[in-house]
């Protein structure tokens, strides 16, 4: 591992630092939780100086954000071309096996109630991510017969599970 340096990096160095940081902030995030992880952790993994981590993240909240936004904002921008399950389901998928470390991240962090992302997550991603799986959900279901006891919120969190559980055991 390479030893950084005290201060700022040169220009040259600082290109695309941001994004380290995000990236490493992700992969700590999902492994060690938003409590478990120290912004030296984060700038080690990353190869700057925790001085780099706060110029970048004036604040931690910044930092969450930062890491939704590169969780999601991608996942939103292939959802929002998908017209049918299929294709939902499987921009979904695809959109897991290039992070799959961001099911462990929503585990520690989004879905326990006093999780640090989750307040974030439910303002900006969950309306939209749910709600678009959970409106294609029911257009199929309209489409077929289905049985007068049909959950369509159950039906939907089966449907993420599945789609989730496979990158449960990855690290």
């Amino acid at each position: 591992m390479r030893k950084t340096k005290p201060g700022r990096p040169t220009l040259q160095d600082s290109s695309g630092a941001g994004n380290g940081i995000i990236e490493s902030a992700c992969l700590q995030f999902a492994k060690n939780g938003v409590s478990g992880t120290t912004n030296r952790q984060i700038a080690e993994d990353a190869k700057v100086t925790p001085a780099m981590v706060h110029y970048y993240f004036k604040n931690k909240e910044a930092l969450y954000l930062g890491v939704l936004n590169s969780a999601f904002a991608p996942l939103l921008q292939a959802l929002s071309g998908a017209h049918t399950l299929e294709t939902w389901v499987t921009s979904f998928h695809a959109h897991l096996m290039e992070r799959p470390w961001l099911p462990h991240l929503m585990i520690r962090e989004v879905l326990p109630p006093n999780g640090q992302l989750r307040p974030f997550f439910l303002k900006d991603y969950a309306p939209y991510i749910f709600g678009s799986v959970k409106t294609l959900v029911a257009k199929e279901a309209a489409r077929k017969k289905v049985r007068a006891s049909f959950d369509l919120e159950r039906h939907v969190v089966l449907l993420m599970s599945m789609l989730v559980y496979p990158f449960l055991g990855m690290e």
